[in-house]
């Protein structure tokens, strides 16, 4: 994929880009029956910052009728990664139940500025959540999430199927969902806002009547015990990150939602995540292939 590299003012924070790819890349998974055959989803989004593109992702999501997988993969190229080298890799594998999803696994890796960092959750049957990060909460000036904040929570990706499979359910938009990622616990907090149009957009494939969700966040532990200037940040408290809104449409005729536009606010200018293509691929198997 090609990349394109007008560099901003300042380097997009990764938390954030990470987070907000990774919210879209699993909002449409509840969102439909689950199929008894494999589906393979590729979806591939731009992230603008202040009107300018800075990096491009692509997401796969595999979904069957007791099982989910999505893959997150996303960097700086060109000009302006050899500036802010980043890139990251996400993936997370769980279970769907009648009450709900069921996380398995989740995964992170990537490079920042040289320095790789990486980190693995792996979920027990009662709730427990077993975690391995590098580099350690101690070098990054933050102090580990007691283990009592960790139990029944959700990584980040799982966090939105969850939300969007009670919606499908009719429990609506409205909803709070306990996310741990390895580093961090705080809610994520969901409210429906109703269909409203998305305009048409050169940067983009979709354009047409969406259903809207905003998400809010919540930090509860595990923050930096002396926090920087954050990317997404307004003023200098962490409480003051602004919400998230998504939206959600078929990109064709009686098809599934698919998460189409993702906006934010940032201290360097709006935020804008476009779609920009999506194919589906039927797979002979069963269930998702297992994470390599």
């Amino acid at each position: 994929m090609t990349h394109r590299t007008a560099l901003p003012a300042q380097r997009p924070s990764p938390a954030l880009v990470a987070g907000l790819i990774a919210g879209m890349c699993a909002a449409f998974a509840g969102l439909f029956p689950l199929p008894a055959l494999a589906q393979r989803w590729q979806l591939d989004y731009r992230v603008h910052v202040g009107g300018v593109a800075v990096l491009d992702a692509r997401a796969e999501l595999t979904l069957t009728e007791g099982r989910y997988s999505v893959q997150v993969n996303a960097g700086t190229d060109g000009f302006l990664g050899r500036l802010f080298p980043w890139e990251t890799q996400s993936l997370s594998v769980g279970t769907v139940r009648p009450d709900g999803i069921a996380p398995i696994r989740h995964t992170q890796t990537g490079v920042l500025r040289g320095s790789p960092r990486t980190v693995t959750l792996d979920y027990g049957p009662d709730g427990s959540v077993r975690t391995q990060v590098s580099p350690p909460p101690e070098e990054e000036d933050r102090d580990p999430v007691p283990e009592n904040l960790t139990r029944q929570t959700r990584d980040p990706l799982s966090g939105v199927v969850d939300m969007l499979l009670a919606a499908l359910h009719g429990e609506g938009c409205q909803r709070t969902v306990p996310i741990y990622d390895g580093r961090r616990r705080y809610d994520m907090m969901f409210t429906d806002r109703g269909m409203t149009m998305v305009g048409t957009s050169r940067h983009s494939v979709f354009s047409g009547a969406a259903r809207q969700c905003r998400v809010s966040h919540k930090p509860i532990a595990g923050y930096e015990r002396t926090p920087r200037q954050a990317f997404w940040q307004r003023g200098g408290n962490r409480e003051e990150r602004p919400p998230v809104d998504l939206w959600i449409a078929p990109v064709e005729g009686a098809g599934p939602p698919l998460p189409v536009r993702l906006e934010t606010d940032s201290g360097f200018g709006g935020v804008v995540v476009h779609l920009i293509a999506a194919r589906k691929t039927d797979q002979t198997a069963e269930r998702p292939v297992a994470p390599r």
